[in-house]
Order: structure tokens, then C-alpha cells, then sequence
């Protein structure tokens, strides 16, 4: 079984894998954006003062999105990080910072495009962690939670991390297309809300809150591009 002896190990351990994962995928995600922007000549200060505020949004907005799907369950402290809760705040940060340091909405694009890299890494925590994950499956790699389900599960966690991983580099080869914004949200929410289906939370379940979400972007999005046709028309 794929990941048996590697849960064992973890099991036994009380290192915080799930944390310094998540942490290692927004470090690297943020070097990408501080080197996109160092090329378009974007000044230090800001790009500094937009990685703190792209951290506090994305670690503040992962964990309201948590409590809040929970049912209020957790506090702010023991709530996790939701990959969706963090990308509405991470797009709400760069949006806000746009709008006090004018970029050319050079900030909005590099990030959105960072995202699919950033939730790619960061479910190799979740996979580690034993959450998130899939559907029962008994077939080639599946995985066994000892301490939990104990039962085969498919790794829906590894196959999104490769999933976001190749919308990354495909987005990234594509950065200088017009529509780069609109085209990546576009593959990263179609991705999201087909893989759900192979997550266990989807058992006896039309419609995950994940995939009702991720039909909200959608409509958001569609809205957006329709006003923007609207507006050059008029223009």
C-alpha cells in the first residue's frame, strides 16, 4: 500500500508535517510572485508590504472559511486552512493592494496564476496528514490510514497535487496572454470541482460544498467577463 509504512512512521511523531508543508508551499508560491514582479520592475517595498498582507489574508480567510463549512465547530485558533477560504483571501489581498498601489494588475495576474502551484504542494500536507482524502478504492496505490478509516482510499491528494502542479506550469508558459487571469481560475475551478468527486466527503452526496463554490467562482467569473465585453463596447 502506497503511503501504509509512511502513516505508520508519521503516526508515531508528533513533527508538525501538515503545518511546515503548507508554510513550504506559500514561501515558494511567494518567490515566484517576488521574482515575476521583480521583473516587471515592481519597487521592493510594495512587493514586501504584499507578501504580508497576501499571508495574513490567506491564513485568516483559510481559517473563517473552515469554522464557517464546519458549522462553527472550530475557533480561529484550532481551525485548519481551507484551500478555498485561502484564495478568496489571497485574491481579495491582491485586489486591495492593487487598488492602493497601482500595478498594472501586474500583482492580481501573477498570483492568480501561483494559486494552482500553491494548493498543488500544499495537499502533500493533507496527504500526509491523512485528510481530504478519497474515495474507497482497492486498486493500484491505494492508501490506508491505519489510525483512521482504516480501509484502501484512493489518493485523491497526490493526483491534485500533480492536477495543479501541471495548470501551474501551463498558466505560467501562457502569463503573457490577456485573458491569463480569466483562463487560469477557469482550469483551476473546473479541476477542483471534478476531482471532489473522487473525495470521500462526496459519498451520498450530489453536490459537495467545495463544488458548490467552485460553481459560485464560475458565475462570478462569467458575470465579470460579461460586464468587461459590456464596458469596451461602450468605451
Amino acid at each position: 500500500m502506497l503511503v501504509i509504512i509512511i502513516n505508520m512512521i508519521i503516526s508515531k511523531q508528533t513533527f508538525p508535517f501538515y503545518g511546515i508543508i503548507l508554510l513550504i508551499s506559500i514561501i515558494i508560491s511567494l518567490l515566484y510572485i517576488y521574482k515575476m514582479l521583480k521583473k516587471e520592475n515592481i519597487k521592493d517595498k510594495n512587493i514586501y508590504l504584499y507578501i504580508l498582507l497576501y499571508g495574513i489574508f490567506a491564513i485568516v480567510f483559510g481559517k473563517i472559511y473552515t469554522i464557517v463549512t464546519s458549522n462553527f465547530k472550530y475557533n480561529i485558533i484550532d481551525a485548519g486552512l481551507s484551500s478555498y477560504g485561502g484564495l478568496v483571501g489571497v485574491i481579495l489581498a491582491s485586489i486591495i493592494f492593487e487598488a492602493i498601489v497601482s500595478t498594472n494588475k501586474k500583482i492580481i495576474k501573477y498570483t492568480i496564476i501561483s494559486l494552482p502551484l500553491t494548493y498543488g504542494i500544499g495537499k502533500i500536507a493533507c496527504f500526509i496528514a491523512g485528510c481530504c482524502y478519497g474515495i474507497p478504492y482497492n486498486g493500484i496505490f491505494n492508501v490506508i490510514y491505519k489510525d483512521d478509516l482504516n480501509i484502501g482510499l484512493f489518493p485523491i491528494q497526490l493526483l491534485e497535487t500533480i492536477t495543479f502542479i501541471i495548470i501551474f506550469i501551463v498558466c505560467n508558459k501562457l502569463k503573457n496572454n490577456k485573458n491569463i487571469i480569466y483562463i487560469t481560475i477557469f482550469i483551476s475551478t473546473i479541476a477542483k470541482f471534478l476531482l471532489d468527486f473522487l473525495r470521500y466527503e462526496h459519498i451520498n452526496k450530489i453536490i459537495t460544498t467545495n463544488q458548490i463554490f467552485s460553481i459560485v467562482i464560475l458565475i462570478v467569473l462569467l458575470i465579470i467577463i460579461i460586464i468587461r465585453k459590456k464596458i469596451k463596447k461602450t468605451s
